[in-house]
């Protein structure tokens, strides 16, 4: 026995000396995550050491975690969590008794959870602690713009009593606010008792308008009162940061009624224009050749349609022509260069072909991306006809080659026509990227890959006016996507169904009302957080999105609206 308790001491001594020399863990940062490692574990990995034997407790990493004024929550309007049961004295100091006497404020160096709320207009404002399952707690507030300039306007121990609450809860009513306003709330314990709690924050006033608001290129949605308070430009009431409305006012061709000007992106909209794209100029006739009888258009019909590869989308590209005229002939020669190009490649279905002709709807339902394969065509989206009652589409003179392999399509001597005779090449109204209702010819339906690229058409136009006289005029575009999106997957952007009254957008935030989604992560606007919301997060993290994002998608996964 005693030789067995001397080995367990050994042993035991040999704990003891191998524990003592472990390094010191503390909590370390990633974003807001954290972890309790040593210094150098945390340095190797890129995060921020907190110091030796900070725990986690507590939520140190959090930029808003409420352990001091400096870092308070954001309390919204209705219910807000807190707990103090990890929480320390924020050295604020204590607060001014004399305010709420009787009613057992009793501080003494409590913990303190910190909270600031911004009232939504002018009115009252209540906050209370009221919840069954809390502890005693205690409550101040302060009103002013920063932690270094606020003035305590309230404190409360215990409120009166109510059943439906904790025997000893907080409660400050009727406190007047004004737009905008910011009220700090610092929640401890009576005698410094320590706990979990809900600050319930209730308004009874008039909700300020907001909109819009650029403080430099960032943009925020605020009311106009914030706005100016962070010496910012208040875009108007209503107004969104749809589009990124704050970007460095670059400028570029502007395309309007066949004329070219080179102006911001903002004022070519204004002016009912087609914005051609920053830093492009007026050379090369941009919105039209030499006698302005054609503009070419586009229409971004949706994104990533082509299933299983990578993100593309697609575009119909019309040639805009007087009502009553018509295109016979898209060519090229030796003075103009047929050219439907992109900055990456095309999508090419193998079931599908470089013209409307070789496109056949009865594969449709057997291969369903055949829809979105790029092709040319006088008016005719495929064999059908679509939407005429045939498709009487030719072409001579053209290597499809390098086209149908997804690369550029250059012509120097060729041309895809129909007949004077055929309805296809007549002008038909179509929707326009600027949401206008336009009249023209289709050309082309073309899905490039990656929504980074750009696409290039350019080529000699021919066919008749309203007189039957023939014309010939050269054009040519260039087309990015800018953001454009389809929630409804009817093929026109949600902006046209906003703007042409098919769709109603009564929160003004650019999506239309049968798109709205409960789910906060919803961000494909299906109706639900699902993995496909959760790889958009992954496809955009270190840009779009960080840790706090994942984490908030993570506690909302599986939401169906």
């Amino acid at each position: 026995m005693r030789i067995l308790m001397r080995a367990m001491w050994i042993l035991c001594g040999y704990c003891a000396s191998a524990h003592a020399a472990l390094p010191p863990h503390g909590a370390c940062c990633f974003g807001g995550l954290c972890e309790f490692v040593t210094g150098q574990e945390c340095a190797a990995m890129g995060g921020t050491y907190l110091g030796d034997g900070v725990p986690c407790d507590g939520n140190p990493c959090d930029p808003n975690n409420g352990n001091t004024c400096d870092t308070a929550a954001i309390a919204e309007e209705g219910p807000n969590a807190f707990d103090t049961t990890y929480a320390t004295d924020s050295q604020f100091g204590p607060p001014d008794e004399d305010q709420c006497p009787g009613t057992f404020l009793d501080w003494d160096q409590s913990a303190d959870f910190w909270f600031k709320w911004e009232a939504p207009g002018d009115g009252l404002a209540s906050f209370t602690t009221c919840d069954p399952t809390s502890y005693d707690t205690s409550m101040v507030l302060y009103a002013g713009s920063s932690c270094g300039d606020l003035t305590q306007i309230a404190c409360n121990g215990d409120g009166p009593d109510d059943g439906s609450c904790q025997e000893y809860y907080s409660l400050i009513e009727g406190i007047d606010v004004a737009t905008s306003e910011t009220i700090w709330v610092r929640l401890g314990g009576w005698q410094a008792a320590q706990g979990t709690g809900t600050l319930t924050i209730t308004f009874d006033g008039t909700t300020a308008e907001t909109g819009g608001c650029c403080v430099g290129t960032s943009c925020a949605v605020l009311t106009e009162v914030a706005c100016a308070a962070s010496s910012g430009t208040y875009l108007g009431n209503g107004t969104s940061c749809f589009n990124h409305p704050c970007d460095d006012p670059v400028i570029g061709a502007c395309c309007t009624d066949g004329s070219c000007n080179v102006v911001t992106e903002s004022e070519c909209i204004a002016g009912g224009g087609i914005y051609v794209g920053d830093e492009t100029d007026c050379g090369g006739s941009p919105c039209g050749g030499s006698t302005g009888s054609v503009t070419l258009r586009s229409l971004v019909i949706g994104t990533d349609l082509v299933q299983g590869t990578t993100p593309s989308w697609t575009v119909d590209i019309y040639a805009e022509i007087p009502e009553g005229w018509r295109i016979d002939a898209v060519a090229g020669n030796s003075l103009q260069q047929k050219t439907v190009a992109t900055t990456t490649s095309f999508y090419q279905d193998p079931y599908g072909g470089p013209t409307s002709q070789d496109i056949n709807p009865s594969l449709y339902p057997l291969v369903p991306d055949l829809p979105w394969d790029s092709r040319v065509t006088i008016g005719c989206l495929d064999q059908s006809g679509d939407p005429f009652g045939d498709n009487e589409l030719n072409s001579i003179g053209i290597d499809w080659s390098t086209f149908e392999s997804g690369g550029d399509l250059s012509v120097g001597d060729g041309t895809w026509f129909c007949l004077p005779i055929d309805q296809q090449g007549s002008s038909q109204p179509f929707l326009a990227g600027d949401c206008s209702i336009r009249n023209g010819v289709l050309i082309a339906r073309l899905t490039s890959l990656d929504h980074t690229s750009q696409v290039l058409f350019e080529a000699l136009f021919q066919g008749r006016d309203d007189q039957d006289v023939t014309w010939q005029d050269t054009a040519s575009l260039w087309v990015e996507l800018e953001g454009e999106l389809d929630c409804n997957a009817n093929r026109v952007p949600d902006a046209c169904d906003i703007a042409q009254g098919t769709s109603e957008d009564e929160d003004g935030d650019g999506i239309p009302d049968e798109c709205e989604s409960p789910c906060q992560w919803d961000l494909n606007g299906d109706g639900t957080t699902d993995v496909n919301d959760l790889l958009t997060v992954i496809g955009g993290f270190g840009a779009t999105y960080d840790v706090n994002d994942l984490l908030a998608l993570l506690a909302d996964f599986g939401c169906d609206g």
